[in-house]
């Protein structure tokens, strides 16, 4: 691509102005468990290095029925956030490489890369340092369709393996083959096979490497969808891409958890589900004679469906993480829809949008400096959450904690200890506890018992849900115990 060294030059600029200050931002959410507690990634040893192909994605004591051993790897050479630049960045000239094929024109190919690369939806996967495996996967399907195009059919094998052993959703490279076969009447199979043999291997080898170990289960909180009825699911995940298109369309604002309750499971008489639909269908129907425009909108579908919950259940209702390869299905719809345009106007245009996106790239990051600045960001994006309210609780005064925490309680009251999680009420006896010790004594008693009635809320949603032991509520329970005793001992003193 060296005529169009230029064009992607620019990519590469605009890339680094938009990710500026997400260099230094903290190791947040799942970073915790997969890098810094885990010894795997700490130094490189033959026996780490066996480990990481051998284990469960997380360790030996979180069995989540991941495998993903070349996204662990790349823990042990960098735990930062410039290789996940680097990769977005290569990301974005292999969108630029597709742009060409699909579009001819250098201009063109430039705004399908820049809309894509530049969208703040897909911080999560770029400036969150485990949104790795994503970065990896989308290398692997981009570089693989590209290599099928193109006829090489070992880089597509080589695509298909790397991306499996980082991602699982890499298989969507398979149906995207398809896809473009069947949109611009190309008729090369031998792409399937190369593709097929490294995904079989990375099947075989995940079930030799898994077998015996339980997957975790999917919690009500995390993906209420578990416990929903099959037309109420469908439903439902049929919004959640309502939503997803909205975040693409306007993405003011963006959060990094969306648990129960911010999806609320559709009944048969949510518009907001219907009018998804009809979308979905629309945008279908509207596509199916122009095959630019189809192609992408395959894109956008193909690549969701893994993640959308429409086939399987997984372990989130919705997420911004799932939305980086499908977001260039989005761009490339927008940039056909420029092609309609007069050229000066759609320049004008492409230019206009990569600049607010870019600033809203910039301003996301922000974001994501602290784990506090994230949780704070996500309680005003996601209100209907319980878990960016306990989350969001850390490390406040004692006063902005509770009432953080309080409306947290107040999403999971309504729900029966079976489907409930108690960790907030852990958290939120302890802090009453922790109120009633900075309160005076003749008020210390009342938040005692208000510490002991919550804790022991979350005892019995423990008993009910009779899964995963805290051993945190025993400590917190405890404590309040105590408190309580010395506190009613005092007057006979």
């Amino acid at each position: 691509m060296p005529k169009h060294s230029i064009w992607v030059g620019a990519l590469w600029v605009a890339a680094l102005l938009a990710y500026a200050n997400s260099f230094r931002g903290e190791l947040a959410l799942d970073a915790h468990g997969l890098i810094l507690e885990d010894a795997r990634v700490h130094s490189l040893t033959a026996e780490n290095v066996r480990r990481i192909f051998t284990e469960d994605y997380w360790s030996t004591q979180t069995h989540s029925g991941l495998y993903r051993p070349l996204t662990k790897l790349t823990f042990l050479f960098d735990k930062g956030h410039w290789l996940n630049f680097l990769l977005h960045g290569t990301n974005m000239t292999l969108a630029f490489a597709l742009g060409l094929v699909i579009f001819g024109e250098p201009w063109l190919a430039f705004a399908l890369a820049a809309l894509w690369g530049l969208h703040p939806v897909v911080t999560e996967s770029v400036t969150n340092v485990v949104g790795r495996a994503d970065l990896l996967a989308g290398l692997a399907v981009l570089a693989g369709l590209l290599c099928h195009i193109r006829g090489k059919w070992i880089g597509v094998a080589i695509a298909a393996a790397v991306g499996v052993f980082s991602k699982e959703t890499a298989v969507v490279l398979v149906p995207l083959i398809a896809l473009y076969d069947f949109t611009f009447h190309k008729r090369n199979w031998q792409g399937y096979a190369a593709a097929a043999v490294p995904i079989a291997v990375y099947a075989g080898v995940r079930m030799a490497v898994l077998h015996g170990l339980v997957g975790g289960s999917f919690p009500f909180t995390d993906n209420p969808l578990v416990a929903a009825g099959f037309w109420q699911s469908r439903l439902t995940a049929v919004k959640v891409i309502g939503r997803y298109l909205l975040l693409l369309i306007w993405p003011s604002q963006l959060s990094c958890d969306y648990s129960y309750n911010e999806v609320p499971i559709s009944g048969w008489d949510d518009f907001g589900a219907w009018l998804a639909l009809v979308t979905c269908a629309a945008a279908i129907y509207a596509a199916r004679r122009r095959p630019v425009l189809l192609f992408f909108t395959g894109v956008f579908f193909a690549t969701l469906l893994p993640a959308s919950n429409l086939i399987v259940r997984i372990g989130s209702i919705m997420a911004e993480r799932f939305l980086y390869l499908p977001a260039l299905g989005f761009a490339g719809c927008l940039v056909y829809l420029m092609t309609k345009l007069p050229p000066r106007v759609g320049r004008v245009a492409c230019v206009a949008a990569c600049v607010l996106l870019a600033a809203r790239t910039y301003a996301r990051n922000e974001d994501w400096k602290t784990e506090q600045s994230l949780w704070s960001s996500a309680a005003q994006a996601a209100p209907g959450s319980y878990k960016v309210h306990m989350a969001a609780a850390g490390g406040l005064p004692l006063t902005a904690a509770k009432a953080e925490l309080e409306r947290a309680l107040a999403v999971l009251d309504p729900l029966p200890d079976r489907l409930n999680t108690p960790v907030p009420y852990v958290n939120a006896g302890g802090l009453y506890r922790d109120i009633g010790d900075a309160s005076p004594p003749q008020n210390r008693a009342a938040w005692y018992r208000k510490s002991l009635e919550t804790l022991e809320r979350a005892e019995r949603i423990q008993k009910a849900a009779g899964s995963v032991v805290y051993p945190q509520l025993q400590e917190e329970l405890n404590a309040t115990r105590a408190r309580i005793v010395e506190q009613a001992s005092r007057p006979a003193q």
